[in-house]
């Protein structure tokens, strides 16, 4: 091996190269890589990196921070010390362009030109990749451009449109995202195959009065399909004008264990997204009284189990707490099943300060708005720390500090540094 000093044994470099690949995670090869330089070139090859990955599977890396959009457009807000991710989240905000400008460039308009302002949105993020659509005109929200792209490795692909007899089947979709879409794509976990190139799947969804349409794309064959969905589903229709609005569910889009979940949980229904079927059901799970689609969030439980954290909307103890439950399947069907309550330790005598941001890896994300009450600060922008917690130890752990523009949607950011990344497209 290349540095071994003199009168000691070299150790031949596939030795070496079979001994690291046997490492279990990255965490433990970025702790190798530290020691010398011979270990950080060999791994931090993409070839070697696909042998790790080969060996030990897809990993969603460490959380980094937290990505968050709004309609002003993106930032990401990287872990802070005392964070283990810190040093981490900080060399990828510094190798990243999540300005997305690698992207095709929208065309050049005048400022009384309606199309000014049409450029790309984000809409979706995902193992390091994030979609983003943009749109010829204001009228032309149904079918938007779709992208998907890497900004760490600045590589992106631009999706084909959807075949003209697939787009059929949507008649009069609801907005979305203040009615500026009337679609909701987003990214799919999809299975990737270490000696070939990044895999990524895509699904696109609209809501229509009496079904939900929805259509898949998988990289590997570039081509979209039409997945089966309920018909006559009408979820407006059974809402109360004292719960939240149809939007609020619509938008709250969950995953775990290979399904992606919306909650109603004024009507006890759950549509699911099965992405190993590619099929779209309704399931009837009641749900404990008094929580709100904003109160609740999916995460993957332990041994495959579906989680939920939920809390209410006002603590009369004037102590914060949030509950985790389970969904079990009893003699009556599914139902939650409460496992534990989970103490937090800000006052919420007269106001909730924190708010359900995200759920991702069988992680919560949390954001706590202090000195404010987090549902009056849904409109405005706010400095705000955003707060994980995990279903494995229920430890409540700081992430970072945030400038928060007003309407904004976050995500859990896990990742690698450069120097263990792969191109994820």
């Amino acid at each position: 091996m290349a540095g071994a000093a003199a009168g000691e044994t070299q150790v031949p470099d596939d030795v070496v190269d079979e001994i690291l690949v046997r490492l279990p995670s990255r965490s433990s090869l970025a702790r190798a890589a530290a020691t010398c330089s011979a270990f950080r070139a060999l791994v931090s090859s993409p070839r070697f990196l696909r042998r790790h990955r080969a060996r030990h599977g897809p990993c969603p890396g460490a959380l980094l921070g937290s990505f968050a959009f709004s309609s002003e457009g993106g930032a990401f807000h990287p872990a802070e010390p005392p964070h283990a991710s810190a040093a981490a989240a900080r060399a990828v905000a510094a190798a990243a362009d999540f300005s997305f400008a690698f992207l095709p460039p929208s065309p050049v308009v005048g400022d009384d030109d309606p199309r000014r302002g049409l450029g790309w949105i984000v809409r979706d993020h995902r193992d390091g990749r994030f979609l983003l659509d943009r749109v010829a005109s204001l009228d032309d929200n149904v079918f938007p451009e779709l992208a998907v792209c890497d900004p760490l490795s600045r590589r992106y692909v631009v999706l084909p449109p959807i075949p003209r007899e697939l787009a059929a089947a949507v008649d009069r979709p609801l907005g979305v995202i203040g009615g500026r879409r009337r679609c909701e794509p987003f990214l799919a976990p999809c299975d990737a195959d270490a000696e070939s190139e990044p895999a990524f799947a895509v699904i696109w969804t609209a809501r229509c009065p009496r079904k939900v349409v929805a259509f898949a794309f998988a990289s590997r064959d570039g081509r979209w399909r039409a997945l089966p969905s309920p018909e006559c589903f009408v979820w407006s229709r059974h809402r109360s004008p004292f719960g939240c609005p149809v939007h609020a569910v619509w938008n709250r889009r969950f995953y775990a264990h290979g399904c992606f979940y919306w909650l109603d949980c004024l009507t006890h229904r759950w549509l699911v997204l099965d992405t190993r079927a590619m099929e779209i059901t309704v399931k009837q799970i009641p749900s404990p009284a008094g929580y709100w689609e904003e109160h609740v969030a999916v995460v993957e439980g332990e041994d495959g189990k579906v989680g939920v954290f939920a809390h209410d909307f006002y603590h009369a103890g004037g102590e914060a707490c949030l509950y985790y439950y389970t969904i079990v399947n009893g003699g009556d069907g599914p139902r939650w099943r409460l496992e534990r309550t989970v103490p937090l330790p800000w006052p919420a005598a007269h106001g909730r300060p924190y708010s359900i941001r995200a759920a991702a890896n069988g992680s919560l994300i949390l954001e706590v708005s202090h000195g404010t009450p987090a549902f009056m600060t849904s409109y405005r922008s706010r400095d705000v720390e955003l707060y994980r917690i995990d279903v494995k130890s229920f430890e409540l752990e700081m992430i970072c500090r945030a400038r928060c523009a007003a309407g904004d949607i976050a995500w859990a950011y896990f990742g690698f540094p450069p120097l263990l990344s792969l191109p994820t497209v």
